[in-house]
């Protein structure tokens, strides 16, 4: 079986940022090719931020295990698969909030309920995206478990 490495709090951090701004930038593209096809009336469509977080998260974590040589510990993966989510998800609520000022089009159909403006959606979006961000560190941390039993090779 192998050893876990000690694995740098500062390293994690940074990795945290720039996965979470890598994850932010997909969804801002996503977003801005659903506006520009007339397809965010459909809600479903943000399913897709969910399966490219997936996909990053697990590249993020088999970069790391080939970078450091070893596995990385269930729980740590999990954190880092979490937060580099919140970050993201935090990030694209923002630029929602912030895109909406701009276009009427996001506005009526994200923040305007009953004919008064409501702000709360994009704190929905963010604890939207926290709830996924959390599933997808349990699927991230079982696929970290990989390379600790030895199923996948370093």
């Amino acid at each position: 079986m192998l050893k876990a490495n000690e694995i740098s709090l500062l390293k994690t951090k940074k990795k945290i940022v720039v996965f979470g701004i890598l994850n932010c930038t997909v969804y801002i593209i996503l977003f801005m090719s659903f506006r520009c096809f007339n397809l965010l009336q459909y809600s479903g469509l943000r399913m897709l931020n969910y399966v490219s977080f997936f996909l990053i998260s697990l590249y993020q974590i088999n970069r790391w295990v080939k970078q450091i040589g070893t596995y990385i510990p269930s729980l740590y993966a999990f954190c880092a698969i979490f937060f580099t989510g919140a970050l993201s998800f935090m990030l694209f609520a923002g630029f929602i909030f912030a895109y909406a000022l701009f276009d009427p089009y996001v506005t009526e159909l994200y923040f305007n309920t009953y004919g008064k403006l409501n702000s709360l959606s994009s704190v929905l979006i963010f604890f939207e995206g926290l709830g996924g961000s959390m599933i997808i560190a349990m699927i991230a941390m079982m696929y970290s478990d990989r390379y600790e039993d030895g199923e996948a090779k370093i």
